[in-house]
């Protein structure tokens, strides 16, 4: 067996990483993670990996899995949520009960802060064909942000967050660990 020489440095071409479903420490469980970099350096001892310009990030929450996160999150403010991503907003459907069952729609955005937290924004709600944001926007203030790339095991930055049919896409940059 050879030692390894701990000087030595691979120089990796490009990369891809997937990983599928990556639960954060909120719970929110992520379908997809891509990850894709370009112009690797990989050294040993420390273990330590550089690249020449950030990495490509491409993420995928799916309508369900934010369904499951809110109904979890929710406790006994909100039951029987139901979420379709559609026509650029989050279109949420709960059940409140205050003496009697109170239903509730409400329709959010999404929106980037600082390049690395994910908060849900509330458009309008209804309840029982009345507006009124308060009840909604405290339980949005539960859960907000719902993702923060502190909790990403590499570090990450948010460019542009679409919701598309089916869920939510984020796009975004990857740089080497520190």
């Amino acid at each position: 067996m050879h030692p390894v020489n701990q000087n030595r440095e691979l120089k990796i071409g490009s990369a891809d990483v997937s990983l599928r479903g990556l639960i954060l420490p909120m719970g929110l469980r992520i379908d997809t993670v891509l990850i894709q970099g370009s112009n690797l350096s990989c050294s040993y001892s420390p273990t330590n990996i550089t690249a020449e310009e950030p990495g490509k990030l491409d993420v995928f929450v799916s309508a369900v899995d934010l369904n499951q996160f809110l109904n979890t999150m929710a406790g006994t403010g909100l039951k029987n949520i139901s979420i379709e991503a559609k026509d650029g907003a989050l279109h949420i459907r709960a059940t409140k009960t205050v003496l009697i069952d109170v239903k509730a729609y409400a329709v959010c955005t999404l929106r980037i802060d600082s390049h690395r937290k994910l908060f849900v924004d509330l458009q309008s709600v209804e309840i029982m064909g009345v507006g009124t944001k308060q009840l909604i926007q405290s339980q949005l203030d539960k859960i907000n942000p719902v993702v923060d790339t502190a909790d990403f095991p590499i570090p990450a930055l948010m460019d542009t967050v679409q919701i598309v049919d089916g869920g939510i896409k984020v796009l975004g940059r990857v740089h080497a660990p520190d």
